[in-house]
């Protein structure tokens, strides 16, 4: 293990506070996944919640035994990482295959994330560790896990003593990924374990001890020896919900809207971290959960922002996209002024912000270098506007097991395929992060000076509007071109590229009856198939 250079490295190490961090962010389960471990490793291989109809947990034919074995290649991978211009990587501590039983340390795994940590320092990239990313050992499930409040004194433990062994070598430490979508998806849709169905209460509860249990471990890592030196966050899933329309026929779209909002999105967390109250209300009964810290709002260093877009609900309930958007292969459409919106809500904290994942599943690949050419620029909007952003990761490396979506949401940078037939290929649409990462520059303050510049000379939002325009999303269905047919075209004089003019290419419905279809934004196969070479702001400014 190379911990006597720790402090070395450490002190060579550029200073945060004037460095903007570039990288990827990665689950190591759902990169590895494990010996059935853990709470998930046991739900994906279970029939439940829906055991007597046959139904299982995950999509698709592969299962997570199949996955990319990150632990195993977790050289080449960080390699990989490095090569598209990454200075940073985010990973997750697996409890599961650290403490696999209760008190029982695996040795083998401190040395697998000693060796990890030996990588990236050997190639300058600075780690950002999270203790929790939706998974925990089996033996926590079976005692309940977050639903008791007597657990959170085993994760503040567990949490120290993976401190206390690498907190010499990680300065960026976050507490838990996206608590909301955990207790959500675990409690009230059956999606995650313990695959509870509409249990509102547990869900509550659930969240309410992980905001807690970040708090006690916030201040039990800054109690040790170096924790005050570690800079410590919170990762939130920035997830709003709507209605696709107004009236009657969209009321039951926007109530379910408001409430997924309300238990998944902002509204629960964002009261918590700035008064340090908890308030958990349900449909009807109004307030069943209150609670109040009596230390005030909860201490945190950074706050992680994980934003993907916002979800929007047509009159049957079903996930769409407003007029002009485009879905990706999940449940949202691109939505890149969204990242602006959860950035300046985010900065009511006081902290520093890290766009700590975003993404797109894209299995064609004609929608990723849009994706990331613009929402980083709404990114860069942010920074020239001031606004204390100092990283952004992309989500994700390589193509992995998202979760019950199992491997049929395709995130990677690299494509990677569980048949084995394509193993670890950078993506055309990569290629954009990888310009703006390589071009850009790594010094914070000099980045800002390369953002306002650009928006001076692209408009106040970076030129995203006229970017969508000048790439070829067109208006185009029922509502655009008046065919009614809610079929995709092409931009007038291309030929059709992959999943335009015959692909199910989610379009955003009008009200029934109405004979519209809507409209979205259809990328053509030209350039963005290509990489979008010129699309990037990094070639034009960066340098200038």
């Amino acid at each position: 293990m190379a911990t006597t250079n720790g402090e070395e490295a450490k002190k060579s190490l550029p200073d945060l506070s004037k460095t903007f961090l570039k990288g990827v962010a990665i689950s190591v389960w759902q990169n590895s996944s494990d010996n059935m471990l853990s709470n998930w490793t046991r739900y994906a291989y279970s029939l439940w919640p829906f055991k007597y109809l046959g139904v299982r947990t995950t999509m698709g034919k592969h299962r997570i035994n199949k996955s990319c074995e990150f632990w195993d290649r977790y050289r080449e991978d960080i390699k990989l990482a490095h090569d598209v211009g990454s200075n940073t990587f985010r990973f997750s501590f697996e409890w599961g295959r650290i403490e696999p039983k209760r008190g029982q340390i695996d040795k083998e795994a401190i040395k697998r994330y000693h060796e990890i940590l030996d990588a990236l320092e050997e190639l300058g990239m600075e780690p950002n560790a999270t203790l929790w990313h939706f998974t925990h050992p089996l033996w926590f499930e079976d005692l309940g896990a977050f639903t008791k409040e007597e657990n959170i004194a085993l994760f503040v433990e567990y949490s120290r003593m993976v401190f206390k062994e690498f907190g010499s070598r990680i300065r960026l430490w976050a507490t838990f990924n996206e608590p909301t979508c955990y207790s959500f998806l675990a409690y009230i849709a059956g999606m995650a374990p313990p695959g509870w169905i509409m249990n509102l209460t547990g869900s509550g509860t659930a969240l309410l001890n992980i905001l807690r249990a970040h708090t006690a471990t916030y201040r039990a890592l800054k109690a040790l020896p170096g924790g005050s030196a570690a800079s410590i966050g919170l990762v939130h899933h920035h997830i709003t919900f709507m209605a696709q329309g107004n009236g009657l026929l969209h009321s039951l779209a926007q109530y379910m809207a408001d409430w997924m909002e309300y238990w998944w999105g902002w509204d629960v967390v964002d009261h918590f971290m700035q008064t340090g109250e908890f308030e958990w209300r349900l449909p009807v009964l109004g307030t069943w959960i209150k609670w109040k810290d009596p230390q005030g709002k909860p201490p945190c260093d950074w706050w992680g922002i994980n934003f993907y877009s916002r979800v929007v609900l047509s009159w049957r309930l079903s996930s769409s996209c407003m007029m002009g958007e485009v879905m990706t292969d999940m449940y949202y459409p691109i939505y890149p002024e969204g990242m602006y919106k959860a950035i300046v809500r985010s900065s009511k904290y006081g902290v520093p912000m890290y766009i700590t994942e975003t993404g797109i599943a894209d299995s064609r690949d004609d929608r990723r270098a849009i994706m990331i050419d613009t929402y980083f620029k709404e990114m860069l909007r942010a920074l020239a506007e001031g606004y204390d952003v100092r990283g952004f990761y992309y989500w994700t490396l390589i193509d992995n097991f998202e979760w019950a979506a199992g491997f049929t949401m395709r995130f990677g940078l690299y494509r990677w395929e569980p048949d084995g037939s394509v193993d670890r290929v950078l993506r055309e649409g990569s290629k954009v992060l990888v310009r703006f990462y390589k071009t850009l520059p790594d010094h914070l303050p000099s980045l800002r000076e390369v953002a306002k510049k650009a928006q001076k000379a692209l408009g106040v939002d970076m030129g995203v509007d006229k970017e969508l325009e000048k790439e070829g999303f067109v208006l185009v269905g029922g509502g655009a071109n008046g065919n009614g047919t809610g079929k995709t075209t092409p931009a007038a004089g291309r030929a059709p590229g992959p999943g335009t003019a015959n692909a199910d290419v989610k379009t955003s419905g009008g009200p029934v009856g109405d004979g519209v279809e809507g409209a979205v934004r259809v990328p053509p196969e030209s350039k963005l198939a290509k990489g979008g070479q010129e699309a990037t702001l990094a070639a034009n400014y960066a340098l200038g």
